[in-house]
């Protein structure tokens, strides 16, 4: 009896012993708690809300294996930039591809939508564009094109370079909404791309016949990943207007790149004293109500995004090294000794626009605009600039 007491206190002691152990390694490890890392911790969940579908347009894993089997299927690469936003337009992961992985494609620039930005901002940024690739001023129509002549001049060029082909093929890409599809039916003179005013609408690539020696390529719109927030996903025109739940979200952008003269003049909205302010003004005039006659003003603003996107409002944006002439002229003798020759593309003061500018913005024309029609191709130079 007495062994089996003994026992029974030397097991005792021995797990109050390994209790006081535990204890004192459980204390010790509390510091070292962090609850951030802690799987077990239930959290709340952060609704993504619409963004998953709606502001990641253009950036499916589709969309990319579109874009990039177009640029592995052609000989030339044609980028078509907005001419209101023509750096926000472009597409850096395209562009760094053919630096990196292509580096015998030619890389065209084709400056679309000339007709809603004044003649002289044109001109600018064909200076500008023309440093990198041959650069084309384009105003897409079927019955009154401008730029037709100088873009198919320069793919017969480039068929010539490669004469040991019977046919080069030409890829159109670009971000959605900029006039791709457009353009390639001002080139065919007929509808064989189908086009619409709303991004989205070219789904898969399309092979369509210029000539016999010039195969086109026409492109999905593709957006470069993470590269824009909510609101220049909408302003960029890669969003549809319709699927908006809170346009009016995106109207105060509107207003502040926009002139209030340009405002006034398109929706007779003389003074607001804030973006709700317009709406509701707006709303009221073109009789969008709610219950009651309160004005929609959602309805109102997506009539107002419609009418960016379609190029109704006069907007623009200016080169990063833009100067007025009397400016320009002073720097011109710096300038002249590191730029690249700048061959003016002619005609670029006869495009009709499609706006009436203030005198401010319509100013005047920069001499030698650059531009396509200033480029030499040959076997040597490849696309880089030779003066003629």
């Amino acid at each position: 009896g007495s062994s089996a007491a003994v026992a029974a206190v030397a097991a005792a002691s021995s797990d109050a012993a390994e209790l006081d152990a535990f204890a004192a390694s459980a204390t010790a490890r509390a510091g070292e708690y962090d609850e951030r890392v802690d799987s077990n911790v239930e959290r709340a969940v952060e609704p993504v809300g619409p963004r998953n579908y709606i502001f990641d347009a253009g950036q499916s894993r589709r969309i990319r294996a579109e874009l990039f089997k177009v640029i592995d299927s052609s000989d030339v690469v044609v980028e078509v930039l907005d001419a209101r936003d023509p750096l926000g337009t472009r597409a850096p992961h395209a562009e760094e591809f053919l630096r990196r992985e292509a580096k015998h494609k030619h890389l065209v620039f084709v400056l679309n939508k000339c007709d809603l930005v004044p003649s002289r901002v044109t001109a600018a940024w064909l200076k500008l564009l023309s440093r990198e690739a041959p650069t084309v001023a384009f105003h897409a129509s079927i019955t009154n094109p401008f730029g037709k002549g100088a873009l198919i001049n320069l793919l017969r060029q480039f068929a010539k370079l490669h004469a040991d082909k019977k046919q080069i093929s030409v890829g159109f890409i670009g971000y959605p909404n900029v006039g791709k599809s457009s353009i390639i039916n001002t080139l065919k003179k007929k509808k064989v791309c189908k086009v619409a005013p709303i991004p989205g609408e070219t789904k898969v690539w399309q092979y369509i016949t210029l000539m016999k020696s010039i195969y086109l390529i026409d492109c999905p719109g593709t957006v470069q990943p993470s590269g824009n927030s909510e609101e220049d996903a909408v302003l960029k025109g890669v969003v549809r207007i319709e699927q908006l739940r809170h346009a009016a979200d995106f109207v105060e952008e509107v207003l502040r790149r926009v002139k209030p003269e340009y405002v006034r003049r398109t929706y007779d909205v003389q003074a607001w004293d804030s973006p709700t302010d317009f709406l509701e003004q707006y709303g009221r005039r073109i009789g969008k109500l709610l219950k009651g006659g309160e004005p929609d003003i959602n309805a109102a603003a997506k009539l107002v995004l419609h009418d960016w996107q379609r190029g109704r409002l006069p907007y623009f944006t200016l080169p990063p090294d833009f100067a007025h002439r009397a400016d320009a002229a002073a720097e011109e003798g710096a300038a002249a000794a590191s730029a690249l020759p700048t061959p003016k593309q002619p005609g670029v003061r006869g495009i009709v626009t499609a706006h009436k500018f203030l005198p401010e913005d319509e100013g005047e024309e920069e001499e030698g605009g650059g531009g396509a029609e200033g480029w030499h191709l040959s076997e040597s130079s490849g696309s880089r600039r030779t003066p003629i």
